[in-house]
C-alpha cells in the first residue's frame, strides 16, 4: 500500500502528468494521466472511506454546471473535466488522509531541487526555470510550500541547509510572487515563533549567492536586472518589475465579469482560448475565472473555502505554522492563475490542508451566552 501511496505523491506532487506530457509527448501524456486516475480510484478502495469533502463538491457541482449551460466547445471535452474533477477531488481525500507533514515536505523538496537542477544542468534561453512543474510560475509555488513545510523541522542546521537550498530553487524561477510570498511566509512563521526569525538567514545568503555567482546561470536578463536593482542599485527598476502584471491582465476582463457577473460566459471562456472572447491571454486569476465563467456563486464559494482554511489554520499558528503559511501560498496563487480544477497539486495540497485544520468541535447550546 505504501507503494502506491509514493507512486501517487509522485504522479500528484511532482507534477508527472504535466512532465511527461511536455517530455514523452501526447502518448507519455496519456499513458501518466490513466495512471493518476486509476491508481487514485484504487487507493480509494482499498482504504478507510474517510467522510467527503462537501466544500469541493458543492464547489465543483456549481462551477461546472453553470458554466456549462453556456459552454459551446467540444462537449466529450467538457464532461471528461468534469469526470477527472470529481474522482480527483473524492478519491483525493483518502490520499490526504494517509499523508503527513514529513511525506510532502520530502516531494516537494525533491520537486524544488529539480527547479535547481533545470537551471544549473539544463539551461534555455528563456533563462526561468520550472523543472518538473514545466511553469516557473507553478515552480515557484512549488519552492515554497517546500520551505513553509521546513518549519516543523528541530534541527536549526538541517533546517537552514534545506531552506537555502529552496529559496535558492525559487529565485531560479524568477517569480515575482515567489519574493513577495516567501517574505509573507517568513513573517507569519517569525509571529508563530520569534525562533523561526533564523529563517531569514537562509533567504539572505541564497539572494548573496544568487548575485554572486549569477554568471553561472542563464537567467533571463531582463527579470534578473530587476530583481538584481532591488539590492544593489540606487534607482529600482520598477517598470520592468511591473511590466505585464497582473492587474492589468485583470482590468482586460472587467467589462465582461460586470456584465455576466450572475451567470458568466460559460466554460474555458476566460482562459484565453475561446474565439467568443477576443482577449488572447487567460485572465490570470482563479476568483475573476470563476465569476466570469459561472457567474457569482462559485466566486462565492471560492472566497469562502480559501478564507475559511487561512482563518482555521490561525488557530494551529503557535503550533503548527506551516498551515498558515500554506494557507497564504494557496490564496496568492489563485490570485494569479487562472488554472484550479485541473491542476492538481492545488486541489490535493487543498484537500489536504482542509484535512488538517478542519475544526472537530462541535457547538453546544451551554456556549450560547445566555445575556445577549
Amino acid at each position: 500500500m505504501k507503494l502506491l501511496k509514493y507512486f501517487l505523491l509522485t504522479l500528484i506532487l511532482l507534477n508527472m502528468t504535466s512532465f511527461s506530457l511536455t517530455v514523452l509527448g501526447s502518448g507519455g501524456g496519456s499513458l501518466f494521466s490513466a495512471l493518476l486516475f486509476g491508481c487514485i480510484i484504487l487507493f480509494y478502495f482499498l482504504n478507510p472511506k474517510p467522510k467527503i469533502q462537501i466544500i469541493f463538491v458543492v464547489l465543483g457541482l456549481t462551477y461546472f454546471f453553470i458554466s456549462g449551460i453556456n459552454y459551446t466547445g467540444p462537449i466529450r471535452d467538457f464532461f471528461i473535466d468534469v469526470i477527472k474533477y470529481f474522482i480527483f477531488i473524492i478519491g483525493a481525500v483518502s490520499l490526504a488522509k494517509e499523508t503527513n507533514q514529513k511525506e510532502i515536505g520530502w516531494f516537494m523538496f525533491i520537486g524544488a531541487m529539480s527547479v535547481l537542477i533545470n537551471a544549473v544542468v539544463f539551461s534555455s534561453a528563456y533563462g526561468r526555470y520550472g523543472g518538473f512543474y514545466i511553469n516557473p510560475n507553478r515552480a515557484g509555488v512549488a519552492c515554497l510550500i517546500a520551505f513553509s513545510l521546513t518549519f516543523y523541522l528541530k534541527n536549526k542546521y538541517y533546517k537552514l541547509f534545506l531552506q537555502l537550498l529552496i529559496v535558492i530553487a525559487g529565485i531560479m524561477t524568477l517569480s515575482r510572487t515567489f519574493i513577495v510570498v516567501l517574505l509573507a511566509i517568513n513573517i507569519i512563521a517569525i509571529i508563530a515563533n520569534k525562533k523561526n526569525s533564523i529563517s531569514l538567514v537562509a533567504g539572505s545568503v541564497a539572494i548573496v549567492l544568487v548575485l554572486t555567482v549569477s554568471s553561472l546561470f542563464n537567467l533571463n536578463t531582463v527579470r534578473f536586472s530587476a530583481f538584481q536593482s532591488i539590492f544593489d542599485s540606487q534607482e529600482v527598476e520598477t517598470k520592468t518589475i511591473t511590466r505585464g502584471s497582473r492587474n492589468e491582465t485583470w482590468a482586460l476582463y472587467t467589462d465582461i465579469i460586470l456584465n455576466n457577473a450572475v451567470t458568466g460566459i460559460g466554460y474555458n471562456a476566460l482562459h484565453g482560448n475561446r474565439s467568443n472572447v477576443d482577449i488572447k491571454s487567460g485572465v490570470h486569476n482563479t476568483f475573476l475565472m470563476a465569476i466570469g465563467e459561472s457567474g457569482i456563486i462559485p466566486f462565492l464559494l471560492f472566497i469562502i473555502l480559501y478564507l475559511a482554511l487561512f482563518f482555521r489554520s490561525l488557530r494551529h499558528l503557535k503550533t503548527n505554522p506551516e498551515y498558515t503559511c500554506i494557507a497564504t501560498i494557496l490564496i496568492s496563487f489563485l490570485l494569479v492563475s487562472h488554472n484550479y480544477f485541473d491542476n492538481y497539486l492545488i486541489l490535493f495540497i487543498s484537500i489536504w490542508l482542509y484535512d488538517k485544520v478542519k475544526s472537530k468541535t462541535k457547538f453546544e447550546i451551554s456556549e450560547i451566552p445566555v445575556n445577549l
